[in-house]
């Protein structure tokens, strides 16, 4: 075939460099290039690649859970659809993903529109992520005092008030927030009209792509995983998420060229290097 497929593949990190570093030494290729958000709060690392591209975008300071992580997963759509180079497909993960495909099979691999996770039997909690108003943007609500404190008391404010902040017919989705999808949709999701719903929210980034594109929900779907529908092997059971270790390379390693593009949580570097640097997978 004359014609190649590129990939884009977007990275939101932050703190050790390591294991994104060997995910670029795996896809290292002409192809398959890196826009990358480093968190503001961590020193910027030193990334190479012999033939991908690794383009920085400007960095702003992430916070878990804030409409930060929408903000930055803007940012990074903006750059590969203002790029100069045109993409065929963009994927989303973070410095601790590690690719379970060899860049060859990823390259072949992808065909479909979208690769994005979508659950069912959405709780009105879920709603309320959106629909209630959160005003706090640069601060840490993962931590205890963060729940107690913050989160919490904007809970109840909201609930007292009765604030609504979406229309009662708007249909709004959820999955795991990282995905695959063909470039061609960056420009639909972009021009959304309705995107200040994602603004002053809390963990919305596990709503943003789903909500804006919900018409590719699966009526039946063949897999009853959320994280499966966007080729992401992510352990819910052992974790939130399960840290892959060490001792977990063999339960990787039969995953390596099947159907998960990426497996979440990795902060081991030596679990890719047991696995990419066997000859058999060069």
């Amino acid at each position: 075939m004359g014609f190649k497929i590129r990939h884009a593949i977007m990275v939101i990190g932050y703190g050790d460099s390591s294991v994104l570093q060997e995910t670029i030494n795996v896809l290292d290729d002409k192809n398959i290039d890196f826009f990358i958000h480093w968190d503001k709060k961590s020193l910027l690392p030193q990334l190479k690649a012999k033939y991908s591209k690794i383009i920085f975008i400007k960095r702003i300071k992430l916070y878990w859970g804030t409409d930060t992580q929408v903000l930055t997963e803007q940012n990074l759509l903006k750059a590969v659809y203002k790029s100069k180079q045109s993409y065929d497909y963009v994927h989303l993960i973070s410095s601790a993903d590690m690719p379970l495909m060899t860049k060859e099979y990823f390259k072949s691999y992808f065909s479909k529109d979208v690769y994005i996770a979508f659950m069912d039997n959405i709780p009105v909690q879920v709603k309320q992520r959106i629909d209630w108003y959160y005003p706090f943007r640069n601060v840490n609500v993962r931590n205890s005092f963060g729940v107690r404190c913050i989160l919490n008391p904007c809970r109840k404010i909201n609930s007292f008030f009765r604030i609504k902040r979406i229309k009662n017919d708007s249909i709004i989705e959820k999955g795991t927030n990282w995905y695959s999808m063909k470039a061609s949709l960056i420009k639909e999701v972009l021009e959304f009209p309705d995107f200040k719903m994602f603004l002053h929210s809390y963990l919305a980034d596990e709503l943003y792509m789903q909500t804006i594109l919900r018409r590719f929900k699966p009526k039946n779907p063949a897999v009853t995983s959320d994280s499966e529908l966007a080729l992401r092997y992510i352990d819910w059971d052992r974790g939130h998420p399960y840290t892959f270790k060490l001792k977990d390379t063999n339960e990787l390693q039969l995953l390596v060229n099947t159907k998960y593009a990426f497996a979440r949580k990795v902060t081991d570097v030596q679990i890719l290097k047991a696995i990419f640097h066997k000859p058999s997978l060069r």
